[in-house]
């Protein structure tokens, strides 16, 4: 049995792949148009207010899009992901794929790699449509700096699947594994809030394509999170790998 093929087929022929990619597309379509016309549209929303906004960079533009991928695209992306590894949801899945392999990471390492993979490219789909509407509409957005921030986006989104892998070796169920990956996520932010640990953290890397293409950072400023995300991922699939293994079906 080839659990790559398997995986793939999973997210493939089913609306998985598709809500993935139509999430960041949306986002990526939408956020710039809105950025570009938002004084145009506010008097139509603050009825009576009158708001005068300073012409939109491309930064805000990326900025508004980022803000909602980092959002609904990291939900779907968990939820997603956490399907995926809740085998052990159905007993009869369970057994018949426990019984089919000499180890949890052949089990593991399909769904996280293809997953993984597959939130990078919904992202970077999303990425390069706002980066047309961008450089159609605002401004120019240099090509180095916005590929530097795919990566930091991807490795962030890497660590989210791999954090769902071990919320799904804690609890049997979807919803429940979900609401710890979202949690963890949560937290990081707040330990942020601590200037000494705030650069080492996977959730400076969110922020990251802003900061990159407004030229506030560069991506040398972003390796210790980069670093210390790869890690986290790396140990989070070895835990989740542990349990998996000695849980009972």
């Amino acid at each position: 049995m080839n659990l790559w093929r398997l995986e793939w087929l999973r997210l493939t022929r089913t609306p998985r792949a598709i809500a993935l990619a139509a999430v960041f597309l949306a986002f990526g379509l939408i956020e710039p148009v809105v950025t570009k016309y938002e004084n145009k549209l506010l008097p139509h929303v603050q009825h009576g207010i009158h708001i005068t906004l300073p012409p939109p960079t491309p930064a805000d533009a990326l900025s508004a899009y980022i803000g909602d991928a980092s959002v609904i695209g990291l939900i779907v992306v968990v939820a997603i992901a956490a399907g995926a590894f809740g085998f052990d949801v159905r007993q009869g899945i369970s057994t018949f794929l426990r019984t089919r392999v000499s180890g949890m990471w052949q089990l593991i390492t399909p769904r996280f790699v293809l997953n993984a993979a597959a939130a990078a490219v919904g992202y970077l789909l999303g990425t390069l449509a706002a980066w047309y509407e961008i450089e159609l509409l605002i401004g120019h957005m240099s090509a180095a700096s916005v590929l530097a921030g795919v990566l930091c986006q991807a490795a962030y989104l890497a660590l989210a699947v791999a954090l769902a892998a071990f919320a799904a070796s804690l609890v049997r169920n979807t919803l429940g594994a979900v609401s710890i990956t979202l949690g963890l996520l949560l937290a990081m932010p707040i330990i942020g809030s601590f200037r000494a640990a705030g650069r080492w953290l996977p959730s400076t890397l969110v922020n990251a394509p802003v900061d990159l293409v407004s030229g506030a950072h560069q991506l040398a400023h972003f390796l210790p999170a980069l670093a210390v995300t790869v890690a986290a991922a790396a140990a989070a699939l070895v835990l989740a790998v542990f349990r998996f293994g000695a849980r009972e079906t």
